[in-house]
């Protein structure tokens, strides 16, 4: 069988724990519910809706695949794009998604966050900071890139920004 083109990051351990909450680039085959309901039925998203719509005309809209390690979100055409999925320790349940790519040699752009609703702004959890604890994330691996010095996101309008590696 041939092995697709997907790298996960170098620096990503699979499994890191942080606080009740794993860090991976796979998640098991019987996680696709849940995972859809983050990225596809998601109650917080309304609060991103265009620029949702903007980033899929531009890229191309997310999509689960089932490959041989798992599963992983593909967009549109676009070649080794990267995921980070957040799972609870206890229950294995995943609660958040980023999805990424090195737009060029100096960047790497976050293309679509998803979490699970009970983490968002004013969710049970939310005093978990999963955001942050996401795109702290994507910023450590990214920093194990050579060359990679801003980590872009596309969300949040007025708030989008570029952060330093």
């Amino acid at each position: 069988m041939i092995r697709p083109r997907f790298h996960p990051r170098p620096c990503l351990r699979p499994g890191y724990y942080m606080r009740g909450i794993e860090f991976t680039t796979r998640i098991p085959r019987h996680k696709r519910q849940a995972l859809e309901r983050i990225l596809f039925f998601n109650g917080c998203q309304d609060r991103f809706a265009r620029e949702i719509v903007d980033i899929i005309k531009k890229y191309g809209p997310p999509e689960i695949v089932d490959d041989i390690e798992g599963l992983r979100v593909r967009v549109g055409n676009l070649p080794e794009v990267q995921c980070l999925f957040a799972v609870e320790t206890l229950s294995g349940r995943p609660v958040g998604v980023a999805v990424y790519i090195r737009a060029d040699l100096e960047h790497v752009t976050v293309l679509h966050l998803g979490m699970s609703e009970d983490y968002c702004a004013g969710g049970m959890n939310d005093d978990v900071g999963l955001l942050l604890r996401m795109m702290g994330e994507v910023r450590r691996s990214s920093s194990c890139v050579k060359g990679v010095r801003r980590v872009e996101v596309l969300y949040g309008g007025q708030r989008q920004r570029a952060v330093a590696v």
